[in-house]
């Protein structure tokens, strides 16, 4: 206990208060290692960061008053163990009631609930049991008079403290159902009630999805989920909002002055053993495997049987569950088949699905076909080899546990109709093959998933719509060399670029921690192929910024001429230190063609340091134009990310040392900045006296221009300003990356 208190006041910024570990917070950590075998030191984790977030939140012995938070996860990496944590928390520290508003779908809601009646003991016996569940209470039901009576009894103080019960209140992310909720809460005085409200996937169901139009038209339209959580929140006078996901975009990109738009940000690290994009989509990785278009939108009218690489996904999974026989694991395997979000898709994969075992469970029990239905599993053993590199058992084990694998698996569909609706009971098959679509998306837990199969396209590209489909992630460290992930060429492409992405945003976030979050300007990493979200719900406005090519002021004449100079002449000095320039052309006649006589040649000074080049002079240039300055903000941005990522150096070349006249545009922008080719045209290398100002660049790196104009005042006025700074910036191809940029800044 002393450690985990020295350890709070140690964080930075401070937390607003120190949540303490108690009674119900150690006795879920002693339930849950025994359960679930998870180290008690990995427990502990959970419970510190569960301290940091609880710690961000509205102090229950403080006045009544509202906040809002955000606390980001990754897929499949334990966000339900953080918020059970946090609830414990919570009892231990003077909450009264709890709300966790569980998902959208039932499925969800049950296995959530049961997860924490388990992990909590909310349904123990005794009249000492320190929790009262409501699930779903309505107004009138003796579930909510049951609610109604407890929290009366949390404020009463001539009610025993002992006897006191922290209300514990689940419902699904449903109007009506959280309409139905407020109803019950309302003729309460809760204002002594400290409550902490819990939206699980938060992004999903509960942003405006009128907010993009009405930051466009000035309307105040509500989406129904939406609307009912601002009143649950009205009803509240002593809370805190906390907001779960794993994909934030949505939440981040709220209106700043929205209620829902978090104050406080917080980040859950993975534990030991978790496998994420980073691992399965990085470069030429073995765990990702391309299904082509062809297969991938095959259908019984078109394919006269399942596709091939769903035939050798198939091998691959079985070859795994007949390790799991031989190795005695006595644990679930699992291959996800996820072809569409329509269910007529399933029919067909769960009839090739369904045929193919059958045709297998006859082949391998007749010993005159044997031999050639096992030389088949050949290829997908030689895959295992590739990424099993322990433990592996031998091709001959593995095929001789065949007959009962396929004896024993399970082939069914996962979806919201029909016999796919019904819940899985993963005690009663080691073996599973599934067939579905969205059901298979958010929040769905897969029991020992390995063998992913999902021919579903790329569709919206909305980045999170995808990466909630990214079930295959998880704590799959200890069986990592028996998973595959088939997906399409696109689809690959876009998890591959979906984890800078997440990177991106976990840093910008992690620098933002424990900071007012509506006070950080968002700024999103974000490939062109992608939207962050669903545009309906972006309720701020976003500039589109492409870091590629060149960038320079248009009006720098139009500012501090004499600051910029001074400026410009202690930079020059500054690199100077590094060491002495060269003209470009004998540095690198390869490159770079320079043979003028009427000016001085183009001096380069290479590898910069480019955070050098950002502090000494980009971020001190002086710039009055709203464009250039606009635009001038996120080149700055985009280099600090690029310097932190690996672009450490810059080169910069000094373009002649002698002031060049240029005249201004009607919109007093100075013309022609670049000087070309000479001779001009299309003309050999060989016959060039210059290769004019853009061909001095680094190949794969950053460079900085830097020269001085004599510029004319305006397109009327001839007389000139002299001497007047100027710098143009190249990004290359290889560092091109693409930013959403937030345009307004909170009030």
């Amino acid at each position: 206990m002393t450690t985990i208190v020295r350890e709070l006041k140690s964080i930075r910024p401070p937390l607003k208060w120190e949540p303490i570990q108690g009674k119900e917070t150690t006795d879920f950590i002693d339930r849950k290692h025994s359960t679930s075998q998870i180290p008690k030191s990995a427990l502990q984790d959970v419970v510190f960061e569960a301290q940091q977030v609880l710690g961000r939140c509205v102090n229950p012995r403080s006045p009544a008053q509202g906040s809002t938070g955000l606390v980001v996860g990754y897929v499949q990496s334990g966000k339900t163990i953080s918020f059970t944590t946090l609830s414990a928390l919570a009892h231990d520290n003077g909450f009264g009631l709890i709300i966790l508003i569980a998902g959208t779908l039932q499925n969800l809601l049950i296995q959530t609930k049961k997860r924490l009646e388990e992990d909590l003991s909310l349904n123990g016996t005794g009249s000492t049991r320190p929790w009262l569940v409501a699930d779903s209470p309505s107004l009138g039901t003796p579930e909510a008079k049951t609610l109604e009576t407890h929290l009366k009894n949390w404020v009463n103080p001539n009610f025993p403290s002992h006897k006191r019960r922290v209300c514990f209140v689940i419902i699904l992310k449903q109007h009506t159902r959280i309409k139905k909720l407020v109803k019950c809460l309302t003729s309460l005085d809760l204002s002594s009630i400290p409550t902490l409200v819990i939206d699980d996937e938060s992004d999903q169901a509960t942003p405006n999805t009128f907010a993009a139009k009405n930051r466009t038209t000035g309307s105040q339209k509500k989406s129904t989920n939406y609307r009912e959580v601002l009143t649950l929140k009205e009803a509240l006078p002593h809370h805190t909002y906390v907001q779960y996901t794993a994909t934030p975009q949505a939440n981040l990109l709220t209106a700043i002055d929205d209620a829902l738009s978090p104050d406080f940000g917080e980040l859950l690290k993975p534990g030991i053993g978790y496998v994420g994009g980073a691992t399965i989509f990085k470069s030429h990785s073995k765990y990702a495997v391309t299904i082509p278009d062809l297969e991938a939108s095959a259908t019984p009218s078109t394919s006269s049987g399942p596709p091939a690489t769903l035939v050798k996904a198939v091998r691959l999974f079985l070859l795994g569950a007949c390790a799991a026989e031989v190795q005695h694991t006595n644990a679930n395997s699992t291959m996800m088949v996820h072809p569409s979000q329509q269910t007529e898709p399933h029919n067909h994969y769960l009839q090739w699905l369904t045929e193919l075992i059958a045709s297998w469970r006859y082949i391998s029990s007749n010993s005159a076909l044997q031999d050639d239905f096992f030389n088949d599993f050949q290829v997908a053993y030689k895959d295992l080899e590739k990424t099993v590199f322990e433990n592996l058992p031998t091709f001959t084990q593995l095929i001789e546990n065949l007959p009962l694998v396929l004896q024993t698996v399970q082939v069914r569909e996962v979806n919201s109709t029909g016999s796919g609706s019904a819940p899985i009971s993963w005690s009663a098959c080691e073996y599973w093959i599934l067939v579905g679509g969205a059901k298979l998306d958010r929040g769905f837990t897969v029991e020992g998933l390995t063998v992913t199969y999902m021919t579903r396209p790329l569709a919206t590209g909305n980045a999170d719509n995808l990466q909630q489909r990214a079930r295959f992630y998880g704590y799959k460290q200890k069986y990592l060399g028996y998973c595959r992930v088939y997906v399409r060429e696109t689809v690959r492409e876009a998890f591959e670029r979906y984890v800078e992405h997440e990177s991106d945003v976990h840093n910008c976030l992690d620098e933002t921690r424990g900071q007012p979050l509506k006070a950080w300007v968002r700024r999103f990493k974000l490939h062109a192929s992608m939207q962050p979200t669903r545009k309906s719900v972006i309720g701020i406005g976003l500039q589109d910024h492409l870091a590629s090519g060149w960038f320079h002021p248009n009006i720098a004449h139009q500012a501090d001429v004499v600051l910029n100079k001074k400026i410009y002449t202690d930079f020059l000095t500054t690199i100077q230190k590094y060491h002495q320039g060269l003209p470009a052309q004998q540095a690198h006649p390869e490159l770079f063609i320079d043979k003028r006589n009427d000016s001085s040649p183009n001096i380069i000074y290479e590898a910069i340091p480019l955070k050098l080049i950002i502090n000494d002079f980009l971020i001190k240039f002086n710039l009055n134009d709203v464009k250039d300055t606009s635009e001038s903000t996120s080149l700055i941005y985009t280099l600090e990310r690029l310097a932190t990522q690996g672009s450490e150096f810059a080169d910069i070349f000094i373009i002649g040392n002698l002031p060049q006249t240029r005249s201004v545009t009607s919109a007093n922008k100075i013309q022609q900045v670049f000087s070309g080719k000479s001779p001009a045209g299309n003309v050999e290398r060989a016959k060039l006296n210059y290769g004019g100002d853009r061909s001095f660049i680094a190949p794969e790196r950053v460079t900085l221009h830097l020269r001085e104009f004599n510029i004319r005042k305006s397109k009327t006025d001839q007389s000139f300003i002299s001497n007047v700074p100027w710098y143009a910036i190249h990004i290359p191809e290889n560092l091109e990356e693409r930013y959403l940029l937030q345009t307004e800044v909170a009030k």
